[in-house]
């Protein structure tokens, strides 16, 4: 009669009970397998990475602050907001940042290199999260939505500016003037008005401009598009701020109006021809009003 095996010898010992999912090894031995999904990698530290993904954990933290993260290198990139330091530079022009990721994303403003590609239409960029908001052009989907007010839209850090007009919160500030605002690309646009940087510049003449939407609405008088439609008539226009000025025709809309006397207009520029007409006095130091 043959002896029952001796489970609890040197060499097999009861497995420990465990509610959470234990890691895996592949058929290759050096793979490790999620044991939350299929992703699979031979890299030890990608693998514990990729694992707080699922879980939450974010043992990296700034001890200058309350910021928390799971990955390493984004402490490293963090704790630069709080030394200014910029340690990579672009070999083309001045630009300084303090993430690599930044730079080789700036680098291809000189290469005009643009590897993300819309399957739905022509449009190509440079930047892979442009792409994914553009994307939602066509979807029409707009998954971040404002705690505070129906306000919802395609692009997370547009939730985070919106978010601001009901705390009121400027955090970005002006190192020349008292100029203070809630948008740090506003700041960025903002600054070149003392420097007098323009680097966005037009293919087809010699026009620079200090802001983006600027060229883009430029290059629409060498092609003539004219995108935005009035919903209330055939009026077409290349310029969304002419499209706005145009609507208050319809909607009888004057929120420019003259601090000095009763008048009130939908365009900027009225306002600023009738005080030069009438009110030239006080013109040099009047700041429209909006009411």
């Amino acid at each position: 009669m043959k002896e029952a095996p001796d489970i609890w010898n040197d060499n097999s010992q009861p497995e420990a009970y465990s509610s959470e999912p234990q890691d895996k090894v592949s058929p290759a031995g050096s793979e490790k397998v999620c044991p939350f999904c299929e992703y699979r990698t031979s890299h030890s530290s990608v693998y514990s990475r990729h694992k707080r993904t699922h879980t939450g954990e974010k043992p990296f933290a700034c001890p200058d602050c309350d910021y928390k993260t799971a990955v390493s290198s984004d402490l490293s990139r963090h704790k630069r907001t709080h030394t200014g330091e910029k340690p990579f530079a672009c070999p083309d022009c001045d630009y300084k940042t303090a993430d690599t990721s930044a730079l080789f994303r700036h680098k291809r403003i000189h290469t005009g290199e643009k590897p993300f590609a819309c399957p739905d239409c022509d449009y190509k960029t440079a930047i892979s999260s442009d792409l994914s908001r553009h994307k939602r052009t066509h979807t029409g989907k707009k998954p971040f939505a404002c705690p505070d007010c129906d306000y919802k839209t395609a692009v997370s850090s547009a939730l985070s500016r919106h978010k601001r007009i009901h705390t009121g919160e400027k955090p970005y500030a002006c190192p020349y003037c008292d100029y203070r605002t809630g948008d740090a690309s506003a700041l960025v646009t903002h600054k070149r008005l003392h420097v007098g940087e323009k680097p966005y510049t037009c293919d087809k003449c010699d026009y620079r401009s200090a802001i983006s939407s600027d060229l883009s609405k430029h290059k629409r008088t060498h092609t003539g598009e004219k995108p935005y439609l009035c919903p209330q008539c055939s009026y077409r226009t290349g310029d969304t701020s002419s499209l706005t000025a145009h609507i208050r025709i319809h909607t009888g809309e004057k929120p420019y109006s003259c601090s000095d006397c009763s008048f009130k207009t939908g365009k900027r520029s009225q306002l600023h021809h009738h005080r030069k007409k009438f009110h030239s006095h006080t013109a040099a130091t009047h700041n429209l009003q909006i009411c």
